[in-house]
Order: structure tokens, then sequence, then C-alpha cells
């Protein structure tokens, strides 16, 4: 920011909602150029920060940019950085933008710069020319580790011993925060600690808990605490593979062999085929947080909303760092976009182009991409290129071994020793079953045999699977298309995949 105060900007618009570490940075540019500083905003007028004290009540913008026009013009004196907080409200009034364009034009000649400081970046286009925009990125590692150190350093006996390998892990949990999200989740982690006392978690872990908090607050990237891991999904031997492979790339063996960090998968099938599992099932293997980027909820009725909604919530996942980003469901968030994007003056085309860019080009590598996908009809080929992804499965419907595996885990699940189960039938029966339907049968063969005053057994489970009919005989033609576009475009999660794609062209034959 200093080169731009050098350069003689007039104008400099930041977008942050982090107004006192904006303020704090203007202050370190101002004690090196030897400037002096006026902050305004619509509730305390101007105030000098280094006197609070000496304050002139302005509450009017127009008033206040008046006066920041007309004061302080001596040459031989300090140059001058006036901060406006929050302005933009009033940039609907003409006068305001007027003025502003104003100013532009006399503080080129002058020691003087103004600073608007807001939270949205709803610049007036008049300004465009005439000012800078800075968007504020969320704190690096250092940024906050700085402020982690100067609590502990006040506070040793509150967090109690705090190991180099302890301190790496808290200032991991805090990526995606705020300073001041930061500083408020290692305050209320030490506190949470003292209360809980015995068998406290681990700093680092309450610190997660907060940030899951603060995240939820965008309304468009959820945290989710995954407890999945590969031994909940019946089959996908391939998938299981592939993602056991990738997660020697977060090591720093892989950091100093120069491996690069993988980007992601698509995970291609029918409803109920096991993808969303899998995709929280990943964050366990990687062994990193699992956030959810609901895309939908991107768009937004303002003007710049929903590209605003995109660039924060990429900033929020970079800063984070090693993640898996799931996006479930994408082709309905981008489902449509080779169309000319008329309808909505092309900001779905914005926000897809902004999304696409930044998958290739990412900054930070860490972010792990897991993507579901019900149908790939209508999605734009250009999302599903290579160097997007890593690779693309196809989830098709499990196979005979499969289905048994998932019939084990789901009785094992509740409780029962499943070498008492002959799931012969049950799996024989059951051809053309999803995951999620297995997974159904064996609650309703539960709700049965509670309700016969029985013990479940393997009867009560075949007996709900012969009342089921599966979603594979409704959705036959579907099933059979995505089979043969994935033969050449995917990878099938599973090793059985001849018999596999037979079996589901049997099932259209049938129908």
């Amino acid at each position: 920011m200093l080169s731009y105060f050098k350069a003689r900007y007039p104008i400099i618009y930041i977008v942050t909602a982090e107004e006192s570490r904006a303020e704090l940075e203007i202050a370190k540019c101002a004690q090196e150029l030897k400037w002096d500083i006026r902050s305004w905003s619509h509730t305390e007028g101007f105030i000098d920060p280094s006197n609070p004290k000496d304050r002139e009540q302005v509450d009017d913008p127009i008033e206040a940019l008046t006066y920041a026009r007309e004061n302080f013009n001596d040459k031989n004196g300090p140059g001058v950085i006036f901060i406006f907080k929050d302005i933009h409200p009033f940039f609907n009034a003409p006068k305001v933008v007027r003025l502003l364009r104003d100013i532009a034009r006399d503080f080129k000649q002058q020691q003087k710069s103004l600073v608007i400081i807001s939270p949205v970046n709803a610049m007036p286009p008049e300004l465009e020319r005439d000012a800078v925009l800075i968007e504020y990125n969320l704190p690096a590692r250092d940024e906050i580790g700085v402020i982690f150190d100067t609590l502990y350093k006040s506070n040793k006996k509150a967090f109690g011993e705090v190991s180099e390998d302890d301190r790496e892990q808290i200032l991991q949990a805090s990526m995606g925060l705020t300073t001041v999200e930061a500083e408020g989740a290692f305050a209320k982690a030490v506190i949470d600690r003292a209360m809980i006392k015995k068998d406290a978690p681990a700093i680092s872990t309450l610190v997660m808990r907060e940030k899951a908090q603060a995240v939820k607050k965008s309304g468009i990237l959820e945290y989710f605490d995954a407890s999945e891991n590969l031994n909940d999904i019946g089959g996908l031997d391939n998938l299981k593979e592939w993602l056991s492979i990738r997660k020697q790339a977060y090591t720093k063996r892989a950091r100093d062999f120069g491996l690069p960090m993988p980007r992601g998968i698509v995970l291609v099938g029918l409803p109920g085929c096991g993808k969303s599992l899998s995709a929280k099932a990943t964050a366990s293997v990687l062994g990193v947080p699992l956030i959810r980027f609901d895309i939908g909820r991107v768009f937004g009725g303002l003007v710049g909303q929903s590209e605003s909604n995109m660039r924060k919530a990429i900033q929020t996942i970079e800063a984070i760092g090693n993640a898996v980003v799931w996006i479930d469901e994408m082709e309905k968030a981008f489902a449509g976009m080779g169309g000319s994007g008329g309808s909505d003056s092309g900001v779905s085309q914005r926000v897809f182009g902004s999304f696409i860019t930044w998958m290739q080009e990412k900054k930070v590598q860490g972010s792990f991409i897991v993507a579901t996908v019900n149908r790939i009809d209508g999605l734009p080929p250009e999302l599903l290129r290579k160097g997007r992804f890593d690779e693309i499965f196809y989830v098709g419907l499990p196979t005979p071994k499969e289905r048994e595996e998932i019939l084990k885990i789901h009785v094992k699940k509740r409780g029962r020793d499943v070498s008492k189960y002959d799931f012969t039938d049950c799996v024989r029966k059951a051809e053309g079953f999803s995951g999620a339907e297995l997974e159904e049968a064996v609650t309703s063969g539960m709700y049965t045999a509670f309700y016969l005053d029985k013990e479940l057994d393997d009867l009560h489970i075949l007996g709900a699977i012969m009342k089921t009919v599966p979603l594979s005989k409704s959705k036959a033609d579907q099933l059979n298309a995505m089979a043969k576009w994935a033969k050449i475009n995917a990878i099938a999660a599973t090793k059985d995949t001849e018999k596999q794609n037979a079996r589901e062209l049997l099932v259209e034959e049938k129908s």
C-alpha cells in the first residue's frame, strides 16, 4: 500500500471487513511518510487516531468530503491521509460521487490521499478510472502467528505447555479466519479448556470448532467434522487405492521430493451409490478438514453480489489451505453454462468463469476438490477437462461382492455380529440396488424385526429387498447412457468394471 501513497494515488478503495487491520497498515505507511491521518465515520465524524480527543463532529458525508478537500492544503506541511469508513451507502447521492471525482483531481496536486474502507465493493463506475481498488486477503499464517504468540506470551499459564508442533497445528486450524476471529477463537479455546479441565481437547481442536462457526456465517461454505473413513465404504477399490496414493502428497517428504499437490476428482453416478460418502471419507484419508461449498448460494439479488460472494468463498478456501472442498451435485449449479447467459445479464457466466479460472490457476495448492455429479448431460465440457481435476471416477451400481460388503457394514453399524448372517439370497435379489437402497433395506428389516419382537436376521432384510423397486429400473435409460459415457471419459471406481457395465446394460433390456 505504501507504494500507492508514494505514487500520489488520490483515492484508494479497500475492500475488507477488518477495519482495524487496514487502519494499522495505513498507520505504518503514514509513519513511514511522516504524514498525518484523519479518520471519518458517519457516527463519529473526524478523529485524529493519534489523539482521539481531537475530533471534528461532521456527520454529513458531503460536508465531510468538502472538509477533506478544503483543509490541510499547506504545501510545506506534512501530507494527510483521510480514512472514510463505510461511505459506500451514500454513493447513491450524485453530489457525493461528484465530490469524490473533484477530490481525485485536486489531491493529485497535493500531498493528500483519501482511503475508503468498506466490507463490500460498491465503487461507482464514475470512480473506476480515478481510484485504485485493493481487496484484502484473509491474514496469512505469519500474521495469525503474531496474534497467537502475543496472546500466548501474556497467558502462558492459561494456555499450558505449547510445543512447536502444537503451535503449527493451532495455526493451521485457524487459517481462513480474520484477525479478530482468530484472536477470539484462541481466547475462547483457552476458556473452554479451563472449564472442561479433565480430558480437555487440544487447543487446535477447539479452534477448529470456532472456525466451523466462522465459516458457516458466510452461508456459502460449511465446515464438516467428517468421521467417515474408507472402512465405511463398500467396494470402490479403484477409488480407495487412488486416494491412498495421493495421501502421501500431504507429507513433508513429498514437498522435498517436489511432488505437486493433487487438484481433485469428479465422482459421477446415480444418486445413492456412495459419492457423498466418498467425499466425506476423502477428508479422513487425506487428514485435512472437509469444507462443503454450496455454489447455489453464491448467487445473490444485488448487482455484483454473486461475483463478490464467489471471490470471498475462494479467498476463504485459499486461506484455509489444506482441505477437501466438497461440491455436491455440481451439475445443478453449472448446468446450462453453455448458453448465452442473457437471462441474468451474464452473472452466471462470470461466476462460472471465476470458478474454473481459480481451479486452473490456484495460488494455494492445498485445496482438494471433490465434486459429485448425478447427471453429466448439460455440464459444460470445459469444466471436466484435464488440468482442473486429476481424475473422473464413475461410481456405478455395486457388484455382488460390493453389495455384500455394504450389507455387512450397515448391519455391523447397528451393533450386530455379521458372522451370524447369510447374505447370499439378499445379494442375489438386490441386483440393481444402490448402496443407499441396501442401507434402507437393513433399516426396514430392523423395523420389521422390532415389530415382530424378534432379533434382526437376514430374512427380515431379504423381505425388505423384495418389496423395494430400485431406482435403476425407473432410471434405466439415464443409467445406461451414463455407463456408456463413463466407459470413454472416466475410470470405474470399482475394479469389477466389465461385469458392472454388462449388468447395467441388462437392467435396461429387462426394463
